[in-house]
Protein backbone atom coordinates (compact mmCIF):
# COMPACT_ATOMS: atom_id res chain seq x y z
CA UNK A 1 0.00 0.00 0.00
CA UNK A 2 3.04 2.36 0.67
CA UNK A 3 4.77 2.92 -2.52
CA UNK A 4 8.97 2.26 -2.45
CA UNK A 5 10.37 5.60 -3.30
CA UNK A 6 12.74 5.27 -6.41
CA UNK A 7 16.41 5.75 -5.13
CA UNK A 8 20.30 5.53 -6.34
CA UNK A 9 21.60 4.79 -2.93
CA UNK A 10 22.44 1.10 -1.80
CA UNK A 11 19.46 -0.53 -0.31
CA UNK A 12 20.08 -2.41 3.10
CA UNK A 13 18.92 -5.50 1.40
CA UNK A 14 21.33 -5.18 -1.39
CA UNK A 15 23.86 -8.04 0.00
CA UNK A 16 27.30 -8.48 -1.88
CA UNK A 17 26.86 -11.91 -3.46
CA UNK A 18 30.11 -13.23 -1.30
CA UNK A 19 28.16 -12.70 2.01
CA UNK A 20 25.19 -14.61 0.79
CA UNK A 21 24.55 -18.04 -0.38
CA UNK A 22 21.38 -19.74 -0.88
CA UNK A 23 20.34 -22.44 2.10
CA UNK A 24 17.24 -24.64 0.51
CA UNK A 25 15.48 -27.43 2.76
CA UNK A 26 16.17 -30.44 1.58
CA UNK A 27 14.12 -33.29 0.72
CA UNK A 28 13.95 -35.93 3.22
CA UNK A 29 15.48 -39.38 0.99
CA UNK A 30 13.08 -41.14 -0.52
CA UNK A 31 11.89 -44.56 1.83
CA UNK A 32 13.80 -47.41 0.79
CA UNK A 33 10.66 -49.83 0.50
CA UNK A 34 9.40 -47.43 -1.94
CA UNK A 35 12.30 -47.74 -4.16
CA UNK A 36 12.94 -51.57 -4.21
CA UNK A 37 9.20 -51.59 -5.33
CA UNK A 38 8.75 -49.48 -7.73
CA UNK A 39 7.64 -50.07 -11.37
CA UNK A 40 8.66 -47.95 -14.25
CA UNK A 41 6.27 -46.80 -16.56
CA UNK A 42 8.25 -44.43 -19.04
CA UNK A 43 9.92 -41.79 -16.73
CA UNK A 44 7.07 -42.27 -14.05
CA UNK A 45 7.21 -44.50 -11.43
CA UNK A 46 4.56 -46.34 -9.17
CA UNK A 47 5.03 -47.48 -5.42
CA UNK A 48 2.07 -49.13 -3.41
CA UNK A 49 2.63 -47.00 -0.20
CA UNK A 50 4.81 -48.17 2.70
CA UNK A 51 2.56 -47.20 5.70
CA UNK A 52 5.75 -46.01 7.37
CA UNK A 53 4.00 -42.68 8.62
CA UNK A 54 0.65 -41.34 9.40
CA UNK A 55 -1.57 -39.68 7.63
CA UNK A 56 -0.96 -35.74 7.62
CA UNK A 57 2.35 -36.39 9.56
CA UNK A 58 5.08 -33.70 9.03
CA UNK A 59 8.41 -35.43 8.42
CA UNK A 60 10.16 -31.95 9.21
CA UNK A 61 11.24 -30.85 13.17
CA UNK A 62 9.33 -27.47 12.85
CA UNK A 63 9.29 -26.89 16.60
CA UNK A 64 10.88 -23.39 16.01
CA UNK A 65 9.11 -22.65 12.66
CA UNK A 66 5.67 -23.18 14.23
CA UNK A 67 6.01 -21.04 17.03
CA UNK A 68 7.03 -18.12 14.53
CA UNK A 69 3.83 -19.03 12.48
CA UNK A 70 1.45 -19.10 15.28
CA UNK A 71 2.45 -15.76 16.81
CA UNK A 72 1.63 -13.82 13.64
CA UNK A 73 -1.47 -16.02 12.34
CA UNK A 74 -3.40 -17.13 15.12
CA UNK A 75 -6.67 -18.27 14.32
CA UNK A 76 -9.42 -17.51 17.23
CA UNK A 77 -12.08 -19.89 18.10
CA UNK A 78 -14.80 -20.14 15.58
CA UNK A 79 -17.42 -17.55 15.86
CA UNK A 80 -20.11 -20.46 16.70
CA UNK A 81 -18.07 -22.48 18.08
CA UNK A 82 -16.59 -25.89 17.87
CA UNK A 83 -15.12 -28.51 20.01
CA UNK A 84 -12.27 -29.95 20.35
CA UNK A 85 -11.30 -33.52 18.87
CA UNK A 86 -9.08 -35.76 20.57
CA UNK A 87 -7.00 -36.84 17.83
CA UNK A 88 -5.80 -33.18 16.73
CA UNK A 89 -3.47 -33.32 18.90
CA UNK A 90 -1.44 -35.80 15.83
CA UNK A 91 -2.25 -33.06 13.31
CA UNK A 92 -0.09 -29.54 12.91
CA UNK A 93 -2.46 -26.83 14.07
CA UNK A 94 -2.23 -25.75 10.57
CA UNK A 95 -3.01 -28.43 8.49
CA UNK A 96 -6.53 -29.20 11.24
CA UNK A 97 -10.02 -29.37 9.50
CA UNK A 98 -11.95 -26.88 10.43
CA UNK A 99 -15.78 -28.21 11.47
CA UNK A 100 -18.58 -25.57 10.85
CA UNK A 101 -21.35 -25.55 12.82
CA UNK A 102 -24.63 -24.35 11.41
CA UNK A 103 -27.20 -22.07 12.86
CA UNK A 104 -31.02 -22.39 12.08
CA UNK A 105 -29.76 -20.27 8.95
CA UNK A 106 -27.30 -22.03 7.49
CA UNK A 107 -24.49 -20.37 5.85
CA UNK A 108 -26.00 -17.07 5.15
CA UNK A 109 -25.00 -17.03 9.54
CA UNK A 110 -21.20 -18.10 9.08
CA UNK A 111 -19.03 -15.25 9.16
CA UNK A 112 -16.74 -17.31 6.33
CA UNK A 113 -14.41 -14.05 6.59
CA UNK A 114 -12.99 -14.85 9.94
CA UNK A 115 -11.27 -17.78 8.18
CA UNK A 116 -10.15 -16.26 4.68
CA UNK A 117 -9.45 -12.63 5.08
CA UNK A 118 -8.36 -12.97 1.60
CA UNK A 119 -9.76 -12.30 -1.66
CA UNK A 120 -9.34 -16.27 -2.58
CA UNK A 121 -12.41 -17.89 -2.82
CA UNK A 122 -13.29 -21.79 -1.19
CA UNK A 123 -15.70 -24.32 -2.71
CA UNK A 124 -18.23 -25.45 -0.18
CA UNK A 125 -17.01 -29.41 0.91
CA UNK A 126 -21.04 -30.19 2.09
CA UNK A 127 -22.07 -31.67 -1.25
CA UNK A 128 -22.28 -35.23 -3.25
CA UNK A 129 -18.27 -35.85 -4.62
CA UNK A 130 -17.00 -32.56 -3.60
CA UNK A 131 -13.52 -34.94 -3.01
CA UNK A 132 -13.27 -32.83 -6.83
CA UNK A 133 -12.99 -29.67 -5.22
CA UNK A 134 -8.91 -29.95 -4.58
CA UNK A 135 -8.35 -30.62 -8.53
CA UNK A 136 -10.96 -27.91 -9.44
CA UNK A 137 -8.87 -25.28 -7.47
CA UNK A 138 -5.58 -26.41 -8.70
CA UNK A 139 -7.40 -26.27 -12.52
CA UNK A 140 -8.55 -22.73 -11.79
CA UNK A 141 -5.16 -21.48 -10.96
CA UNK A 142 -3.30 -22.56 -13.98
CA UNK A 143 -3.75 -19.62 -16.15
CA UNK A 144 -3.66 -21.52 -19.42
CA UNK A 145 -6.25 -23.66 -18.77
CA UNK A 146 -8.54 -21.09 -17.43
CA UNK A 147 -8.40 -18.98 -19.89
CA UNK A 148 -9.09 -22.09 -22.28
CA UNK A 149 -12.15 -23.12 -20.17
CA UNK A 150 -13.97 -19.65 -19.52
CA UNK A 151 -13.53 -18.91 -23.83
CA UNK A 152 -15.09 -22.75 -24.55
CA UNK A 153 -18.73 -22.02 -25.63
CA UNK A 154 -21.14 -24.87 -26.76
CA UNK A 155 -24.72 -25.97 -26.97
CA UNK A 156 -24.36 -29.62 -25.13
CA UNK A 157 -26.60 -30.36 -22.25
CA UNK A 158 -24.41 -31.25 -19.90
CA UNK A 159 -20.52 -30.34 -20.89
CA UNK A 160 -17.92 -30.15 -18.55
CA UNK A 161 -15.75 -27.18 -20.48
CA UNK A 162 -18.96 -24.88 -20.34
CA UNK A 163 -19.82 -25.65 -16.19
CA UNK A 164 -15.78 -25.54 -15.09
CA UNK A 165 -16.00 -22.21 -16.99
CA UNK A 166 -19.31 -21.01 -15.11
CA UNK A 167 -17.60 -21.90 -12.25
CA UNK A 168 -14.21 -20.44 -12.27
CA UNK A 169 -16.53 -17.02 -13.55
CA UNK A 170 -17.63 -17.57 -9.88
CA UNK A 171 -14.39 -17.80 -8.40
CA UNK A 172 -13.57 -14.91 -10.22
CA UNK A 173 -16.56 -12.63 -8.76
CA UNK A 174 -16.91 -14.15 -5.25
CA UNK A 175 -14.04 -11.91 -3.69
CA UNK A 176 -13.84 -14.57 -0.70
CA UNK A 177 -17.01 -15.96 -0.14
CA UNK A 178 -17.35 -19.49 -1.14
CA UNK A 179 -18.72 -21.16 -4.12
CA UNK A 180 -20.98 -24.06 -5.26
CA UNK A 181 -19.55 -26.61 -7.82
CA UNK A 182 -22.98 -28.06 -7.96
CA UNK A 183 -23.79 -27.25 -11.85
CA UNK A 184 -20.19 -29.30 -12.88
CA UNK A 185 -20.48 -31.95 -10.41
CA UNK A 186 -24.17 -32.26 -12.20
CA UNK A 187 -22.60 -32.14 -15.44
CA UNK A 188 -19.59 -34.56 -14.26
CA UNK A 189 -22.25 -37.58 -13.11
CA UNK A 190 -23.86 -37.88 -16.40
CA UNK A 191 -20.60 -38.65 -17.94
CA UNK A 192 -20.38 -42.45 -18.53
CA UNK A 193 -16.71 -42.94 -18.19
CA UNK A 194 -17.06 -41.68 -15.14
CA UNK A 195 -19.16 -44.06 -13.71
CA UNK A 196 -16.78 -46.69 -15.23
CA UNK A 197 -14.13 -45.53 -13.40
CA UNK A 198 -15.95 -45.77 -10.17
CA UNK A 199 -15.46 -41.39 -9.55
CA UNK A 200 -18.93 -41.28 -8.38
CA UNK A 201 -19.46 -41.59 -4.82
CA UNK A 202 -22.80 -42.25 -3.17
CA UNK A 203 -24.20 -40.22 -0.13
CA UNK A 204 -23.35 -43.10 2.17
CA UNK A 205 -19.60 -44.00 0.90
CA UNK A 206 -18.83 -40.08 1.73
CA UNK A 207 -20.49 -40.03 4.96
CA UNK A 208 -18.50 -43.54 6.23
CA UNK A 209 -14.81 -42.64 4.37
CA UNK A 210 -15.18 -45.78 2.50
CA UNK A 211 -13.84 -44.32 -0.92
CA UNK A 212 -10.33 -44.16 -1.08
CA UNK A 213 -10.12 -40.12 -1.86
CA UNK A 214 -6.16 -40.03 -2.77
CA UNK A 215 -6.64 -42.81 -5.28
CA UNK A 216 -10.12 -41.32 -6.74
CA UNK A 217 -8.80 -37.72 -7.16
CA UNK A 218 -5.77 -39.07 -9.74
CA UNK A 219 -8.09 -41.40 -11.64
CA UNK A 220 -10.27 -37.75 -11.78
CA UNK A 221 -6.95 -36.21 -13.01
CA UNK A 222 -5.78 -38.81 -15.62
Amino acid sequence: LIPVPLTTDTLLSDWPAANSAPAPRRAPPVDAEILRTMKKVGFIGYAPNPRTRLRNQIPYRLKESDSEFDSFSQVTESPIGREEEPHLHMVSKKYRKVTIKYSKLGLEDFDFKHYNKTLFAGLEPHIPNAYCNCMIQVLYFLEPVRCLIQNHLCQKEFCLACELGFLFHMLDLSRGDPCQGSNFLRAFRTIPEASALGLILADSDEASGKGNLARLIQRWNR
